[in-house]
Protein backbone atom coordinates (compact mmCIF):
# COMPACT_ATOMS: atom_id res chain seq x y z
CA UNK A 1 0.00 0.00 0.00
CA UNK A 2 3.04 2.40 0.73
CA UNK A 3 4.66 1.50 -2.56
CA UNK A 4 1.12 2.65 -4.57
CA UNK A 5 0.88 6.02 -2.71
CA UNK A 6 4.54 6.76 -3.54
CA UNK A 7 3.71 6.12 -6.58
CA UNK A 8 0.75 7.96 -6.80
CA UNK A 9 2.28 10.76 -5.37
CA UNK A 10 5.16 10.70 -7.80
CA UNK A 11 2.67 10.54 -10.61
CA UNK A 12 0.38 13.13 -9.06
CA UNK A 13 3.36 16.07 -7.83
CA UNK A 14 6.31 14.79 -9.74
CA UNK A 15 10.10 13.81 -8.68
CA UNK A 16 10.48 15.49 -6.17
CA UNK A 17 7.05 16.00 -5.35
CA UNK A 18 5.97 19.48 -4.66
CA UNK A 19 3.14 19.24 -2.43
CA UNK A 20 0.40 21.93 -2.39
CA UNK A 21 0.61 24.37 0.30
CA UNK A 22 -1.99 23.69 3.19
CA UNK A 23 -4.02 26.25 3.57
CA UNK A 24 -3.95 27.89 7.33
CA UNK A 25 -7.14 26.68 9.10
CA UNK A 26 -8.56 29.68 11.76
CA UNK A 27 -9.72 28.11 14.36
CA UNK A 28 -12.97 29.50 15.98
CA UNK A 29 -12.60 29.81 19.77
CA UNK A 30 -14.06 26.67 21.42
CA UNK A 31 -16.37 27.09 24.71
CA UNK A 32 -14.53 26.48 27.79
CA UNK A 33 -16.12 23.10 29.08
CA UNK A 34 -16.67 22.65 32.54
CA UNK A 35 -14.35 20.36 34.27
CA UNK A 36 -17.18 17.97 35.63
CA UNK A 37 -18.62 17.19 32.14
CA UNK A 38 -15.30 16.80 30.61
CA UNK A 39 -14.80 13.11 29.20
CA UNK A 40 -11.00 12.95 29.76
CA UNK A 41 -10.74 9.17 27.87
CA UNK A 42 -11.51 11.11 24.82
CA UNK A 43 -8.44 12.24 23.04
CA UNK A 44 -8.98 15.69 20.21
CA UNK A 45 -6.16 13.92 18.33
CA UNK A 46 -7.28 11.17 15.69
CA UNK A 47 -5.87 7.77 15.43
CA UNK A 48 -4.13 8.55 12.30
CA UNK A 49 -3.28 12.48 13.23
CA UNK A 50 -1.20 10.66 16.42
CA UNK A 51 0.50 7.81 14.15
CA UNK A 52 1.47 9.93 11.56
CA UNK A 53 3.14 13.16 13.39
CA UNK A 54 0.37 15.47 11.35
CA UNK A 55 2.34 14.19 8.22
CA UNK A 56 -0.24 14.03 5.33
CA UNK A 57 2.01 12.20 2.61
CA UNK A 58 3.87 9.06 2.41
CA UNK A 59 6.90 10.73 1.27
CA UNK A 60 6.87 13.51 4.00
CA UNK A 61 6.86 10.45 6.15
CA UNK A 62 10.04 9.25 4.31
CA UNK A 63 11.74 11.86 4.49
CA UNK A 64 11.13 12.61 8.58
CA UNK A 65 12.48 8.89 9.08
CA UNK A 66 15.53 10.38 7.57
CA UNK A 67 15.38 9.10 4.11
CA UNK A 68 16.57 11.44 1.21
CA UNK A 69 14.38 11.66 -2.21
CA UNK A 70 16.92 10.02 -4.29
CA UNK A 71 16.44 6.44 -1.47
CA UNK A 72 12.62 6.93 -1.44
CA UNK A 73 12.31 6.69 -5.05
CA UNK A 74 13.40 3.33 -4.44
CA UNK A 75 10.32 2.35 -1.79
CA UNK A 76 7.94 2.85 -5.07
CA UNK A 77 8.93 -0.95 -5.63
CA UNK A 78 7.59 -3.04 -3.10
CA UNK A 79 10.50 -5.54 -3.36
CA UNK A 80 12.65 -2.94 -1.81
CA UNK A 81 10.87 -2.35 1.12
CA UNK A 82 11.07 -6.16 2.18
CA UNK A 83 15.14 -6.14 1.36
CA UNK A 84 15.19 -2.33 3.16
CA UNK A 85 13.74 -2.81 6.69
CA UNK A 86 14.20 -6.50 8.20
CA UNK A 87 17.86 -5.82 8.59
CA UNK A 88 16.45 -2.45 10.50
CA UNK A 89 14.19 -4.66 12.49
CA UNK A 90 16.63 -7.41 13.40
CA UNK A 91 19.16 -4.50 14.94
CA UNK A 92 16.04 -2.87 16.37
CA UNK A 93 15.25 -6.12 18.44
CA UNK A 94 18.66 -7.03 19.21
CA UNK A 95 19.25 -3.38 20.46
CA UNK A 96 16.11 -4.29 22.69
CA UNK A 97 17.37 -7.37 24.08
CA UNK A 98 15.25 -9.70 22.06
CA UNK A 99 16.72 -13.32 22.16
CA UNK A 100 16.02 -14.72 18.32
CA UNK A 101 17.69 -17.68 16.66
CA UNK A 102 17.96 -15.65 13.57
CA UNK A 103 19.06 -18.52 11.22
CA UNK A 104 15.54 -19.32 10.94
CA UNK A 105 14.44 -16.27 10.14
CA UNK A 106 12.45 -15.84 6.45
CA UNK A 107 9.71 -13.54 5.15
CA UNK A 108 6.40 -14.76 5.23
CA UNK A 109 4.85 -13.07 1.77
CA UNK A 110 4.94 -14.41 -1.55
CA UNK A 111 8.22 -13.46 -2.18
CA UNK A 112 8.94 -16.50 -0.65
CA UNK A 113 6.49 -18.93 -2.77
CA UNK A 114 7.65 -21.96 -0.30
CA UNK A 115 6.13 -20.46 2.77
CA UNK A 116 3.45 -18.51 0.85
CA UNK A 117 2.02 -22.03 -1.06
CA UNK A 118 2.09 -23.44 2.66
CA UNK A 119 -0.12 -20.62 3.47
CA UNK A 120 -2.61 -20.58 0.16
CA UNK A 121 -3.02 -24.31 0.82
CA UNK A 122 -3.99 -24.08 5.10
CA UNK A 123 -6.28 -21.63 3.96
CA UNK A 124 -7.95 -23.42 1.24
CA UNK A 125 -8.55 -26.56 3.25
CA UNK A 126 -9.85 -24.48 6.23
CA UNK A 127 -12.29 -22.76 3.84
CA UNK A 128 -13.15 -26.21 2.11
CA UNK A 129 -14.15 -27.26 6.06
CA UNK A 130 -15.96 -24.03 6.81
CA UNK A 131 -13.67 -23.15 9.89
CA UNK A 132 -13.19 -19.99 8.00
CA UNK A 133 -15.43 -17.01 5.94
CA UNK A 134 -13.77 -14.75 3.72
CA UNK A 135 -14.13 -11.34 5.36
CA UNK A 136 -14.08 -12.73 8.84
Amino acid sequence: ACADKLQREMSDFGYPPQFPKEPEVNEKPKEVESEIGKDKSKSKKTKVAAKTGGLKYQWQIMRAMGLNDEDIKQFADPQHWLEYFPPHWITDLRRMGVKVDWRRSFITTDANPYYDSFVRWMFIRLKERNKIKFGK
